[in-house]
């Protein structure tokens, strides 16, 4: 299951490192990088945290357009002649490679333009398959070998930080209020800049952030960083512990 897993995220990451030109949020000019010869790089790689792009594109703008919608204890598209309940037991199961990960909360997972979710477990297992696709590209822009770090969990704290802020990212927390995409928390992403050793020597690594980002056709769009809170929080995704 394991191999299989890693196999498809193999093969699904063609063209994932797509570099993009990020410019300023106020006047539109190239982000300035340093020029300090003292500085040396360390795991700087495009993107800087893993899952935050996905084919050129901000995972966080793309998941706070759509609705989602909260599996625990809920009836899932309640209107279909099959009605499925789905308990947190059940769902930290379903999502396999993120199952530590996500146990200790409940989450939510993107419903369909006609706001309907026919088939839980086949999204739950989209999003675990995402989420194997984010650690997978990072730990290879990294330089590693992903076939040697099957098990994030066994591992050290930088590849666990990895292995966190990619399930994070795809199974946020379940908003109780609203059908709203919540962010990572800050603290998920500092903690893994500072588990990794991460240093750019720019302001590429800032968590909290704003602007616009230049695409291959010329035309720009709104990219957001993460939440700004510390988890655990009900306002954002996830904890640095």
């Amino acid at each position: 299951m394991a191999a299989r897993t890693f196999r498809a995220a193999l093969v699904l990451l063609t063209g994932r490192l797509v570099h993009a030109t990020k410019v300023s949020s106020e006047s539109g000019s190239p982000v300035a990088y340093t020029t300090d010869p003292l500085c040396i790089q360390h795991n700087c790689v495009n993107p800087v945290m893993p899952a935050l792009e996905e084919f050129g594109s901000n995972v966080l703008t793309e998941y706070s357009t759509k609705p989602w919608n909260c599996l625990e204890g809920r009836l899932i598209d309640p209107d279909a002649d099959s009605k499925t309940v789905f308990l947190r037991a059940n769902l930290s199961s379903q999502a396999g490679f993120c199952e530590q990960v996500v146990g200790d909360y409940a989450y939510a997972v993107p419903l369909s333009e006609d706001r309907l979710l026919a088939d839980g477990g086949a999204t739950i297992k989209t999003q675990m398959q995402r989420a194997v696709n984010s650690y997978v590209a990072h730990l290879m822009a990294l330089g590693k070998d992903f076939f040697d770090y099957k098990k994030p969990w066994d591992h050290d704290e930088c590849i666990q930080a990895i292995w966190k802020l990619s399930c994070y990212t795809h199974f946020p927390r379940c908003s109780k209020k609203t059908e709203s995409y919540l962010r990572p928390c800050v603290n998920t992403c500092t903690g893994y800049l500072n588990q990794c050793k991460v240093n750019c020597c720019d302001e590429g690594t800032s968590c909290v952030f704003h602007h616009k980002r230049k695409l291959a056709d010329g035309s720009f769009i709104d990219d957001e960083g993460y939440a700004n809170h510390d988890g655990p929080s009900p306002l954002c995704t996830g904890d640095y512990s």
